[in-house]
């Protein structure tokens, strides 16, 4: 396992936990996926896994374990993922060094996120 991949805070690790343990998938694996549009621009997919394919980066961060795929791992390489709640939203925020500093967008529930 690696860690210099992406990272995740206290915050982000709290909450994955969290929903990890009210689905009933305690040792499942978070996949962080980049999807990249048509039009330049970008989005992250996460799911859970049992296990890692034999092309998958296995992330171990803040007690968090995570699967990149090949084909994601040179684009997320060196992002911080955190947990924000405010008063407008909550969500994940991904701060990505590859990707142009357009803002950043995240949403709640479901465990989605967007970001710079």
């Amino acid at each position: 396992m690696t860690e210099s991949l992406i990272s995740f805070t206290e915050g982000a690790a709290s909450k994955i936990n969290e929903v990890l343990e009210e689905q009933g998938s305690k040792e499942s694996y978070l996949r962080i996926t980049l999807l990249m549009g048509e039009n330049g621009g970008t989005a992250y997919e996460f799911g859970l896994e049992d296990e890692p394919t034999n092309t998958d980066t296995v992330i171990d961060s803040n007690g968090i374990k995570a699967l990149i795929d090949s084909g994601s791992a040179p684009l997320i390489s060196g992002a911080s993922i955190d947990y924000v709640e405010g008063m407008q939203r909550s969500g994940f925020v991904i701060s990505n060094p590859n990707m142009p500093a357009a803002g950043g967008c995240a949403c709640g529930g479901g465990g989605c996120g967007c970001g710079k």
